[in-house]
């Protein structure tokens, strides 16, 4: 098996950077002394992809090399232990890295952080960023990922502490094991002003036992604020339908209710039924609607432009 080694970026790079405004470098490496005297004044879009590239420099980069940065995609940056955002310009992050630590030291224009792929044990801490409004993707498998927002703590997505509350967070995606009712809800604690919800199931073969919702104590002190819901990989399983249910009988704005089924249950036969069993008649929100899709290949997963980044809403489907 050969081995190729990084090669340095090629000249350039360093020939337009007095104009260039998207930039994206990949399968090579940023040497300290090189870094040290790079500088970007119009770069707008950043993606590193396989660079190597020490903390210090790529802490430069962010924070002094590109003054006007809005977007940085960082995707399997190695040898990055520990990465601090500082830049009063960026609007949205993506991170697919094996970084263990990320820290949002001090970010007042930041509107969205995404997850394409988080380190099982990584450990996020959002220490300013009062713009941010969409989060996730957020796994529930990865038990030992933490997200920390003040003295919040955020297990996997599970509430660890929760004293101060995120209302600055309208769009939430998550990845669960399962339509797990009890977990979302605890997230909303955390993110009251919410009113996006995307969900993924991994689409266990098994089920837990049947929840016991007990919708008149679940909801003592929050007050749904959700306008869309959407279910992706939804079957109709009995826990799916609760979980739907307690929104459809509990979300006074909900607007629209998106279930994303397999091509096999996209009949009127099966969206008749769900119409049924959701309890659509006796919905909280008279305006509320319930829409059927096809599964979608739309993830954030799947975002390697660094263009991608600069949508209001990165998690909705455009097909």
């Amino acid at each position: 098996m050969i081995v190729q080694t990084p090669l340095p970026p090629p000249a350039s790079v360093f020939r337009f950077s007095p104009t260039l405004r998207v930039a994206t470098l990949s399968n090579c490496y940023l040497l300290d002394q090189t870094v040290q005297g790079l500088h970007f004044p119009q770069l707008r879009k950043l993606a590193l992809i396989h660079v190597e590239i020490s903390e210090v420099s790529l802490h430069t980069i962010v924070s002094a090399g590109c003054p006007g940065l809005e977007c940085l995609l960082l995707s399997a940056i190695p040898r990055i232990r520990c990465l601090e955002i500082e830049s009063s310009t960026l609007r949205s992050i993506g991170i697919r890295s094996t970084s263990e630590e990320l820290i949002i030291k001090d970010a007042p224009s930041l509107e969205s952080l995404l997850y394409l792929e988080m380190h099982m044990r990584m450990q996020i801490s959002v220490i300013s960023a009062p713009k941010l409004e969409a989060l996730g993707c957020i796994p529930q498998s990865y038990s030992y990922s933490k997200i920390i927002f003040g003295s919040t703590v955020i297990k996997g997505l599970r509430i660890n502490s929760l004293i101060t509350v995120v209302r600055t967070v309208k769009i939430l995606a998550i990845h669960l094991s399962y339509f797990n009712l009890h977990m979302v809800i605890d997230l909303m604690r955390c993110f009251p002003c919410l009113e996006k919800l995307y969900v993924k199931e991994k689409g266990e073969t098994w089920e837990p036992n049947s929840q016991c919702h007990r919708e008149s104590n679940l909801l003592t002190s929050l007050d749904i604020r959700l306008r869309t819901i959407v279910l992706r990989c939804y079957r109709g399983t009995q826990l799916q339908v609760n979980f739907a249910t307690f929104f459809v009988l509990n979300a006074r704005m909900l607007e629209s209710m998106r279930l994303e089924v397999k091509s096999l249950n996209y009949n009127e036969l099966f969206f008749a039924g769900q119409d049924k069993r959701l309890q659509m008649e006796k919905r909280a929100s008279r305006g509320a609607r319930l829409c059927f899709t096809t599964g979608c290949q739309h993830d954030v997963s799947g975002i390697t432009h660094v263009d991608d980044l600069g949508l209001t809403d990165p998690f909705a489907c455009g097909c």
